[in-house]
């Protein structure tokens, strides 16, 4: 039981992330998302100029929109876990999530260096 709703709590967890950051991503994709502290890609560069931001958060788009989906699918696999315990084991969605997620941030992280090292040579 314990298992059911921890998997239950992590797949609602996933689903609103996974809505957060494609929302975000959205923005980003869009150009809409404006200089701040807390969304979108924040290496120093981009806090630069509102050219660099833009740039950096245009570049990190695509990455970031993969995120959301990783943590939608994430959000599947919890559910399938928690209606089928003795087919899928409870680490399996976990050990899942950690490497996409980790994958997932590389990705926007490079995404980030390869604009910042592309502005750099205009």
């Amino acid at each position: 039981m314990a298992d059911f709703l921890a998997s239950v709590l992590l797949a609602v967890a996933c689903a609103i992330g996974g809505l957060l950051i494609t929302i975000i991503g959205a923005k980003m994709k869009r150009g809409t998302l404006k200089p701040n502290s807390f969304a979108g890609v924040r290496i120093p560069r981009a806090y630069r100029s509102e050219e660099d931001w833009y740039q950096i958060q245009s570049a990190s788009a695509n990455a970031t929109l993969l995120m959301g989906f990783i943590f939608f699918d994430c959000a599947v696999l919890f559910l399938i876990q928690a209606l089928l315990p003795e087919i899928v084991p409870f680490m399996f969605p976990c050990v899942v999530f950690v490497l996409q997620s980790i994958l997932g941030i590389a990705l926007i992280w490079y995404a980030a260096l390869t604009a910042d090292r592309h502005s750099a040579k205009r």
